[in-house]
């Protein structure tokens, strides 16, 4: 029997840049230019048939960038190729991130045709004085008109992105997003971002020149807080430290990351795990598009075992259910406490780590705190 692999389809391409965005995007590339980075996006995918042959694939997630913002045609062309040229699973889970304006009903209904079956749109917040601060395109009714658009093309798996400490958010505005959420239809998962500020962004200018301000970790603490809550309250369980999730509706992409299980990156800056092995494609568009499926892997990271069971911990420890004892042991050979004796004891006496007969997991004040405990596991 073929084991499992999920593939990451990297679509680099924008409107216009978001203020915080660090991600491998462009806003500046014209229609010859996508055509040709998706005729070496197929050819990569056809370079590496055989060894997709070898696999069954039962997650294939299409990010960017915003996929959305390019033709469908292009999008349905890449789908015909993977699925031609490898084993998609009948019930493979197929998620494109959308962004609102550029989610018209005629592309969502081609998506669906093509065998999409998860949408993933990113709204960040209602408030319109907040997405002007971090430069994204679309209004709150853009937003409105793209997820009655998502409903009529008959998507029923549905995941709304939300930031949270926003410049410009509070505790009342937050709680206003998250309200608006939970009243939409279908809705089967919420992932909810810390705001992160990259040097040299536009972001990082305009707070360092004090033209807008960020909420204090304490504010932002108060509305993960509120979130939790709600959310719970109203079916969504936490199940990885930034997502929720309805019983059953939970990224089984993404959950391959968080589980170190192998998965194949295609398209410029994607990334692969697979026999140990990490890797990156070359983060430049053009020597893509100019190379295409020779060109060159960057970041090759050949993992040992004590890389192998940092990451594993690590990565764990974003989950809600946190590290399996016995699944730690059957990959390694080792008992979990023989091998990280130290690091565990330090985390559980300051009560960030707890752990049951079966697993170690973070406690409430552990995912407040989450950078320290994965620290001790570098």
């Amino acid at each position: 029997m073929r084991d499992k692999i999920g593939i990451y389809i990297h679509i680099p391409f924008c409107e216009s840049k978001c203020f915080y965005c660090d991600f491998c995007s462009s806003s500046s590339s014209n229609e010859s230019t996508v055509q040709a980075y998706i005729e070496s996006l197929i050819e990569e995918i056809l370079s590496q048939s055989e060894m997709l042959s070898e696999y069954n694939i039962d997650t294939i997630y299409i990010g960017g960038g915003t996929p959305s913002f390019i033709d469908a045609k292009y999008i349905k062309d890449v789908m015909q190729v993977l699925f031609a040229s490898s084993s998609v699973l009948e019930d493979a889970e197929i998620t494109i991130e959308v962004n609102p304006e550029s989610c018209t009903l005629e592309k969502l209904k081609t998506y669906k045709e093509i065998g999409i079956n998860r949408i993933s749109v990113g709204l960040q917040t209602i408030h319109d004085n907040i997405l002007q601060n971090i430069g994204r395109k679309a209004k709150f009714n853009d937003f409105k008109i793209a997820y009655d658009n998502i409903l009529k093309a008959g998507f029923e798996n549905i995941s709304v992105d939300l930031m949270c400490g926003l410049p410009g958010d509070n505790k009342q505005t937050f709680n206003e997003t998250i309200q608006y959420i939970l009243s939409l239809d279908k809705l089967k998962h919420i992932s909810v971002y810390s705001l992160e500020v990259h040097e040299n962004t536009k972001l990082d200018f305009l707070i360092e020149n004090g033209f807008v301000s960020l909420p204090s970790e304490d504010e932002e603490r108060d509305m993960k807080h509120a979130l939790d809550e709600s959310l719970e309250q109203n079916g969504f369980y936490l199940y990885e430290i930034s997502n929720y999730a309805k019983q059953g509706f939970e990224s089984k992409h993404n959950l391959k990351y968080w589980n170190s299980n192998y998965y194949i990156g295609f398209g410029c800056a994607a990334a692969s795990y697979i026999n140990s092995t990490r890797y990156c494609n070359t983060k430049s568009i053009e020597e893509y598009i100019q190379n295409g499926s020779k060109c060159n892997k960057s970041e090759i990271e050949q993992l040992d075992l004590l890389d192998l069971e940092k990451e594993f911990v690590i990565l764990s420890l974003r989950l809600s259910k946190g590290i399996d004892k016995l699944e730690f042991s059957n990959r390694f050979k080792i008992d979990i406490w023989d091998m990280f004796k130290e690091e565990l004891n330090k985390c559980i006496k300051d009560g960030l780590l707890e752990e049951n007969k079966t697993n170690i997991y973070l406690t409430k004040r552990g995912q407040d705190l989450a950078n320290i405990v994965w620290q001790q596991f570098i």
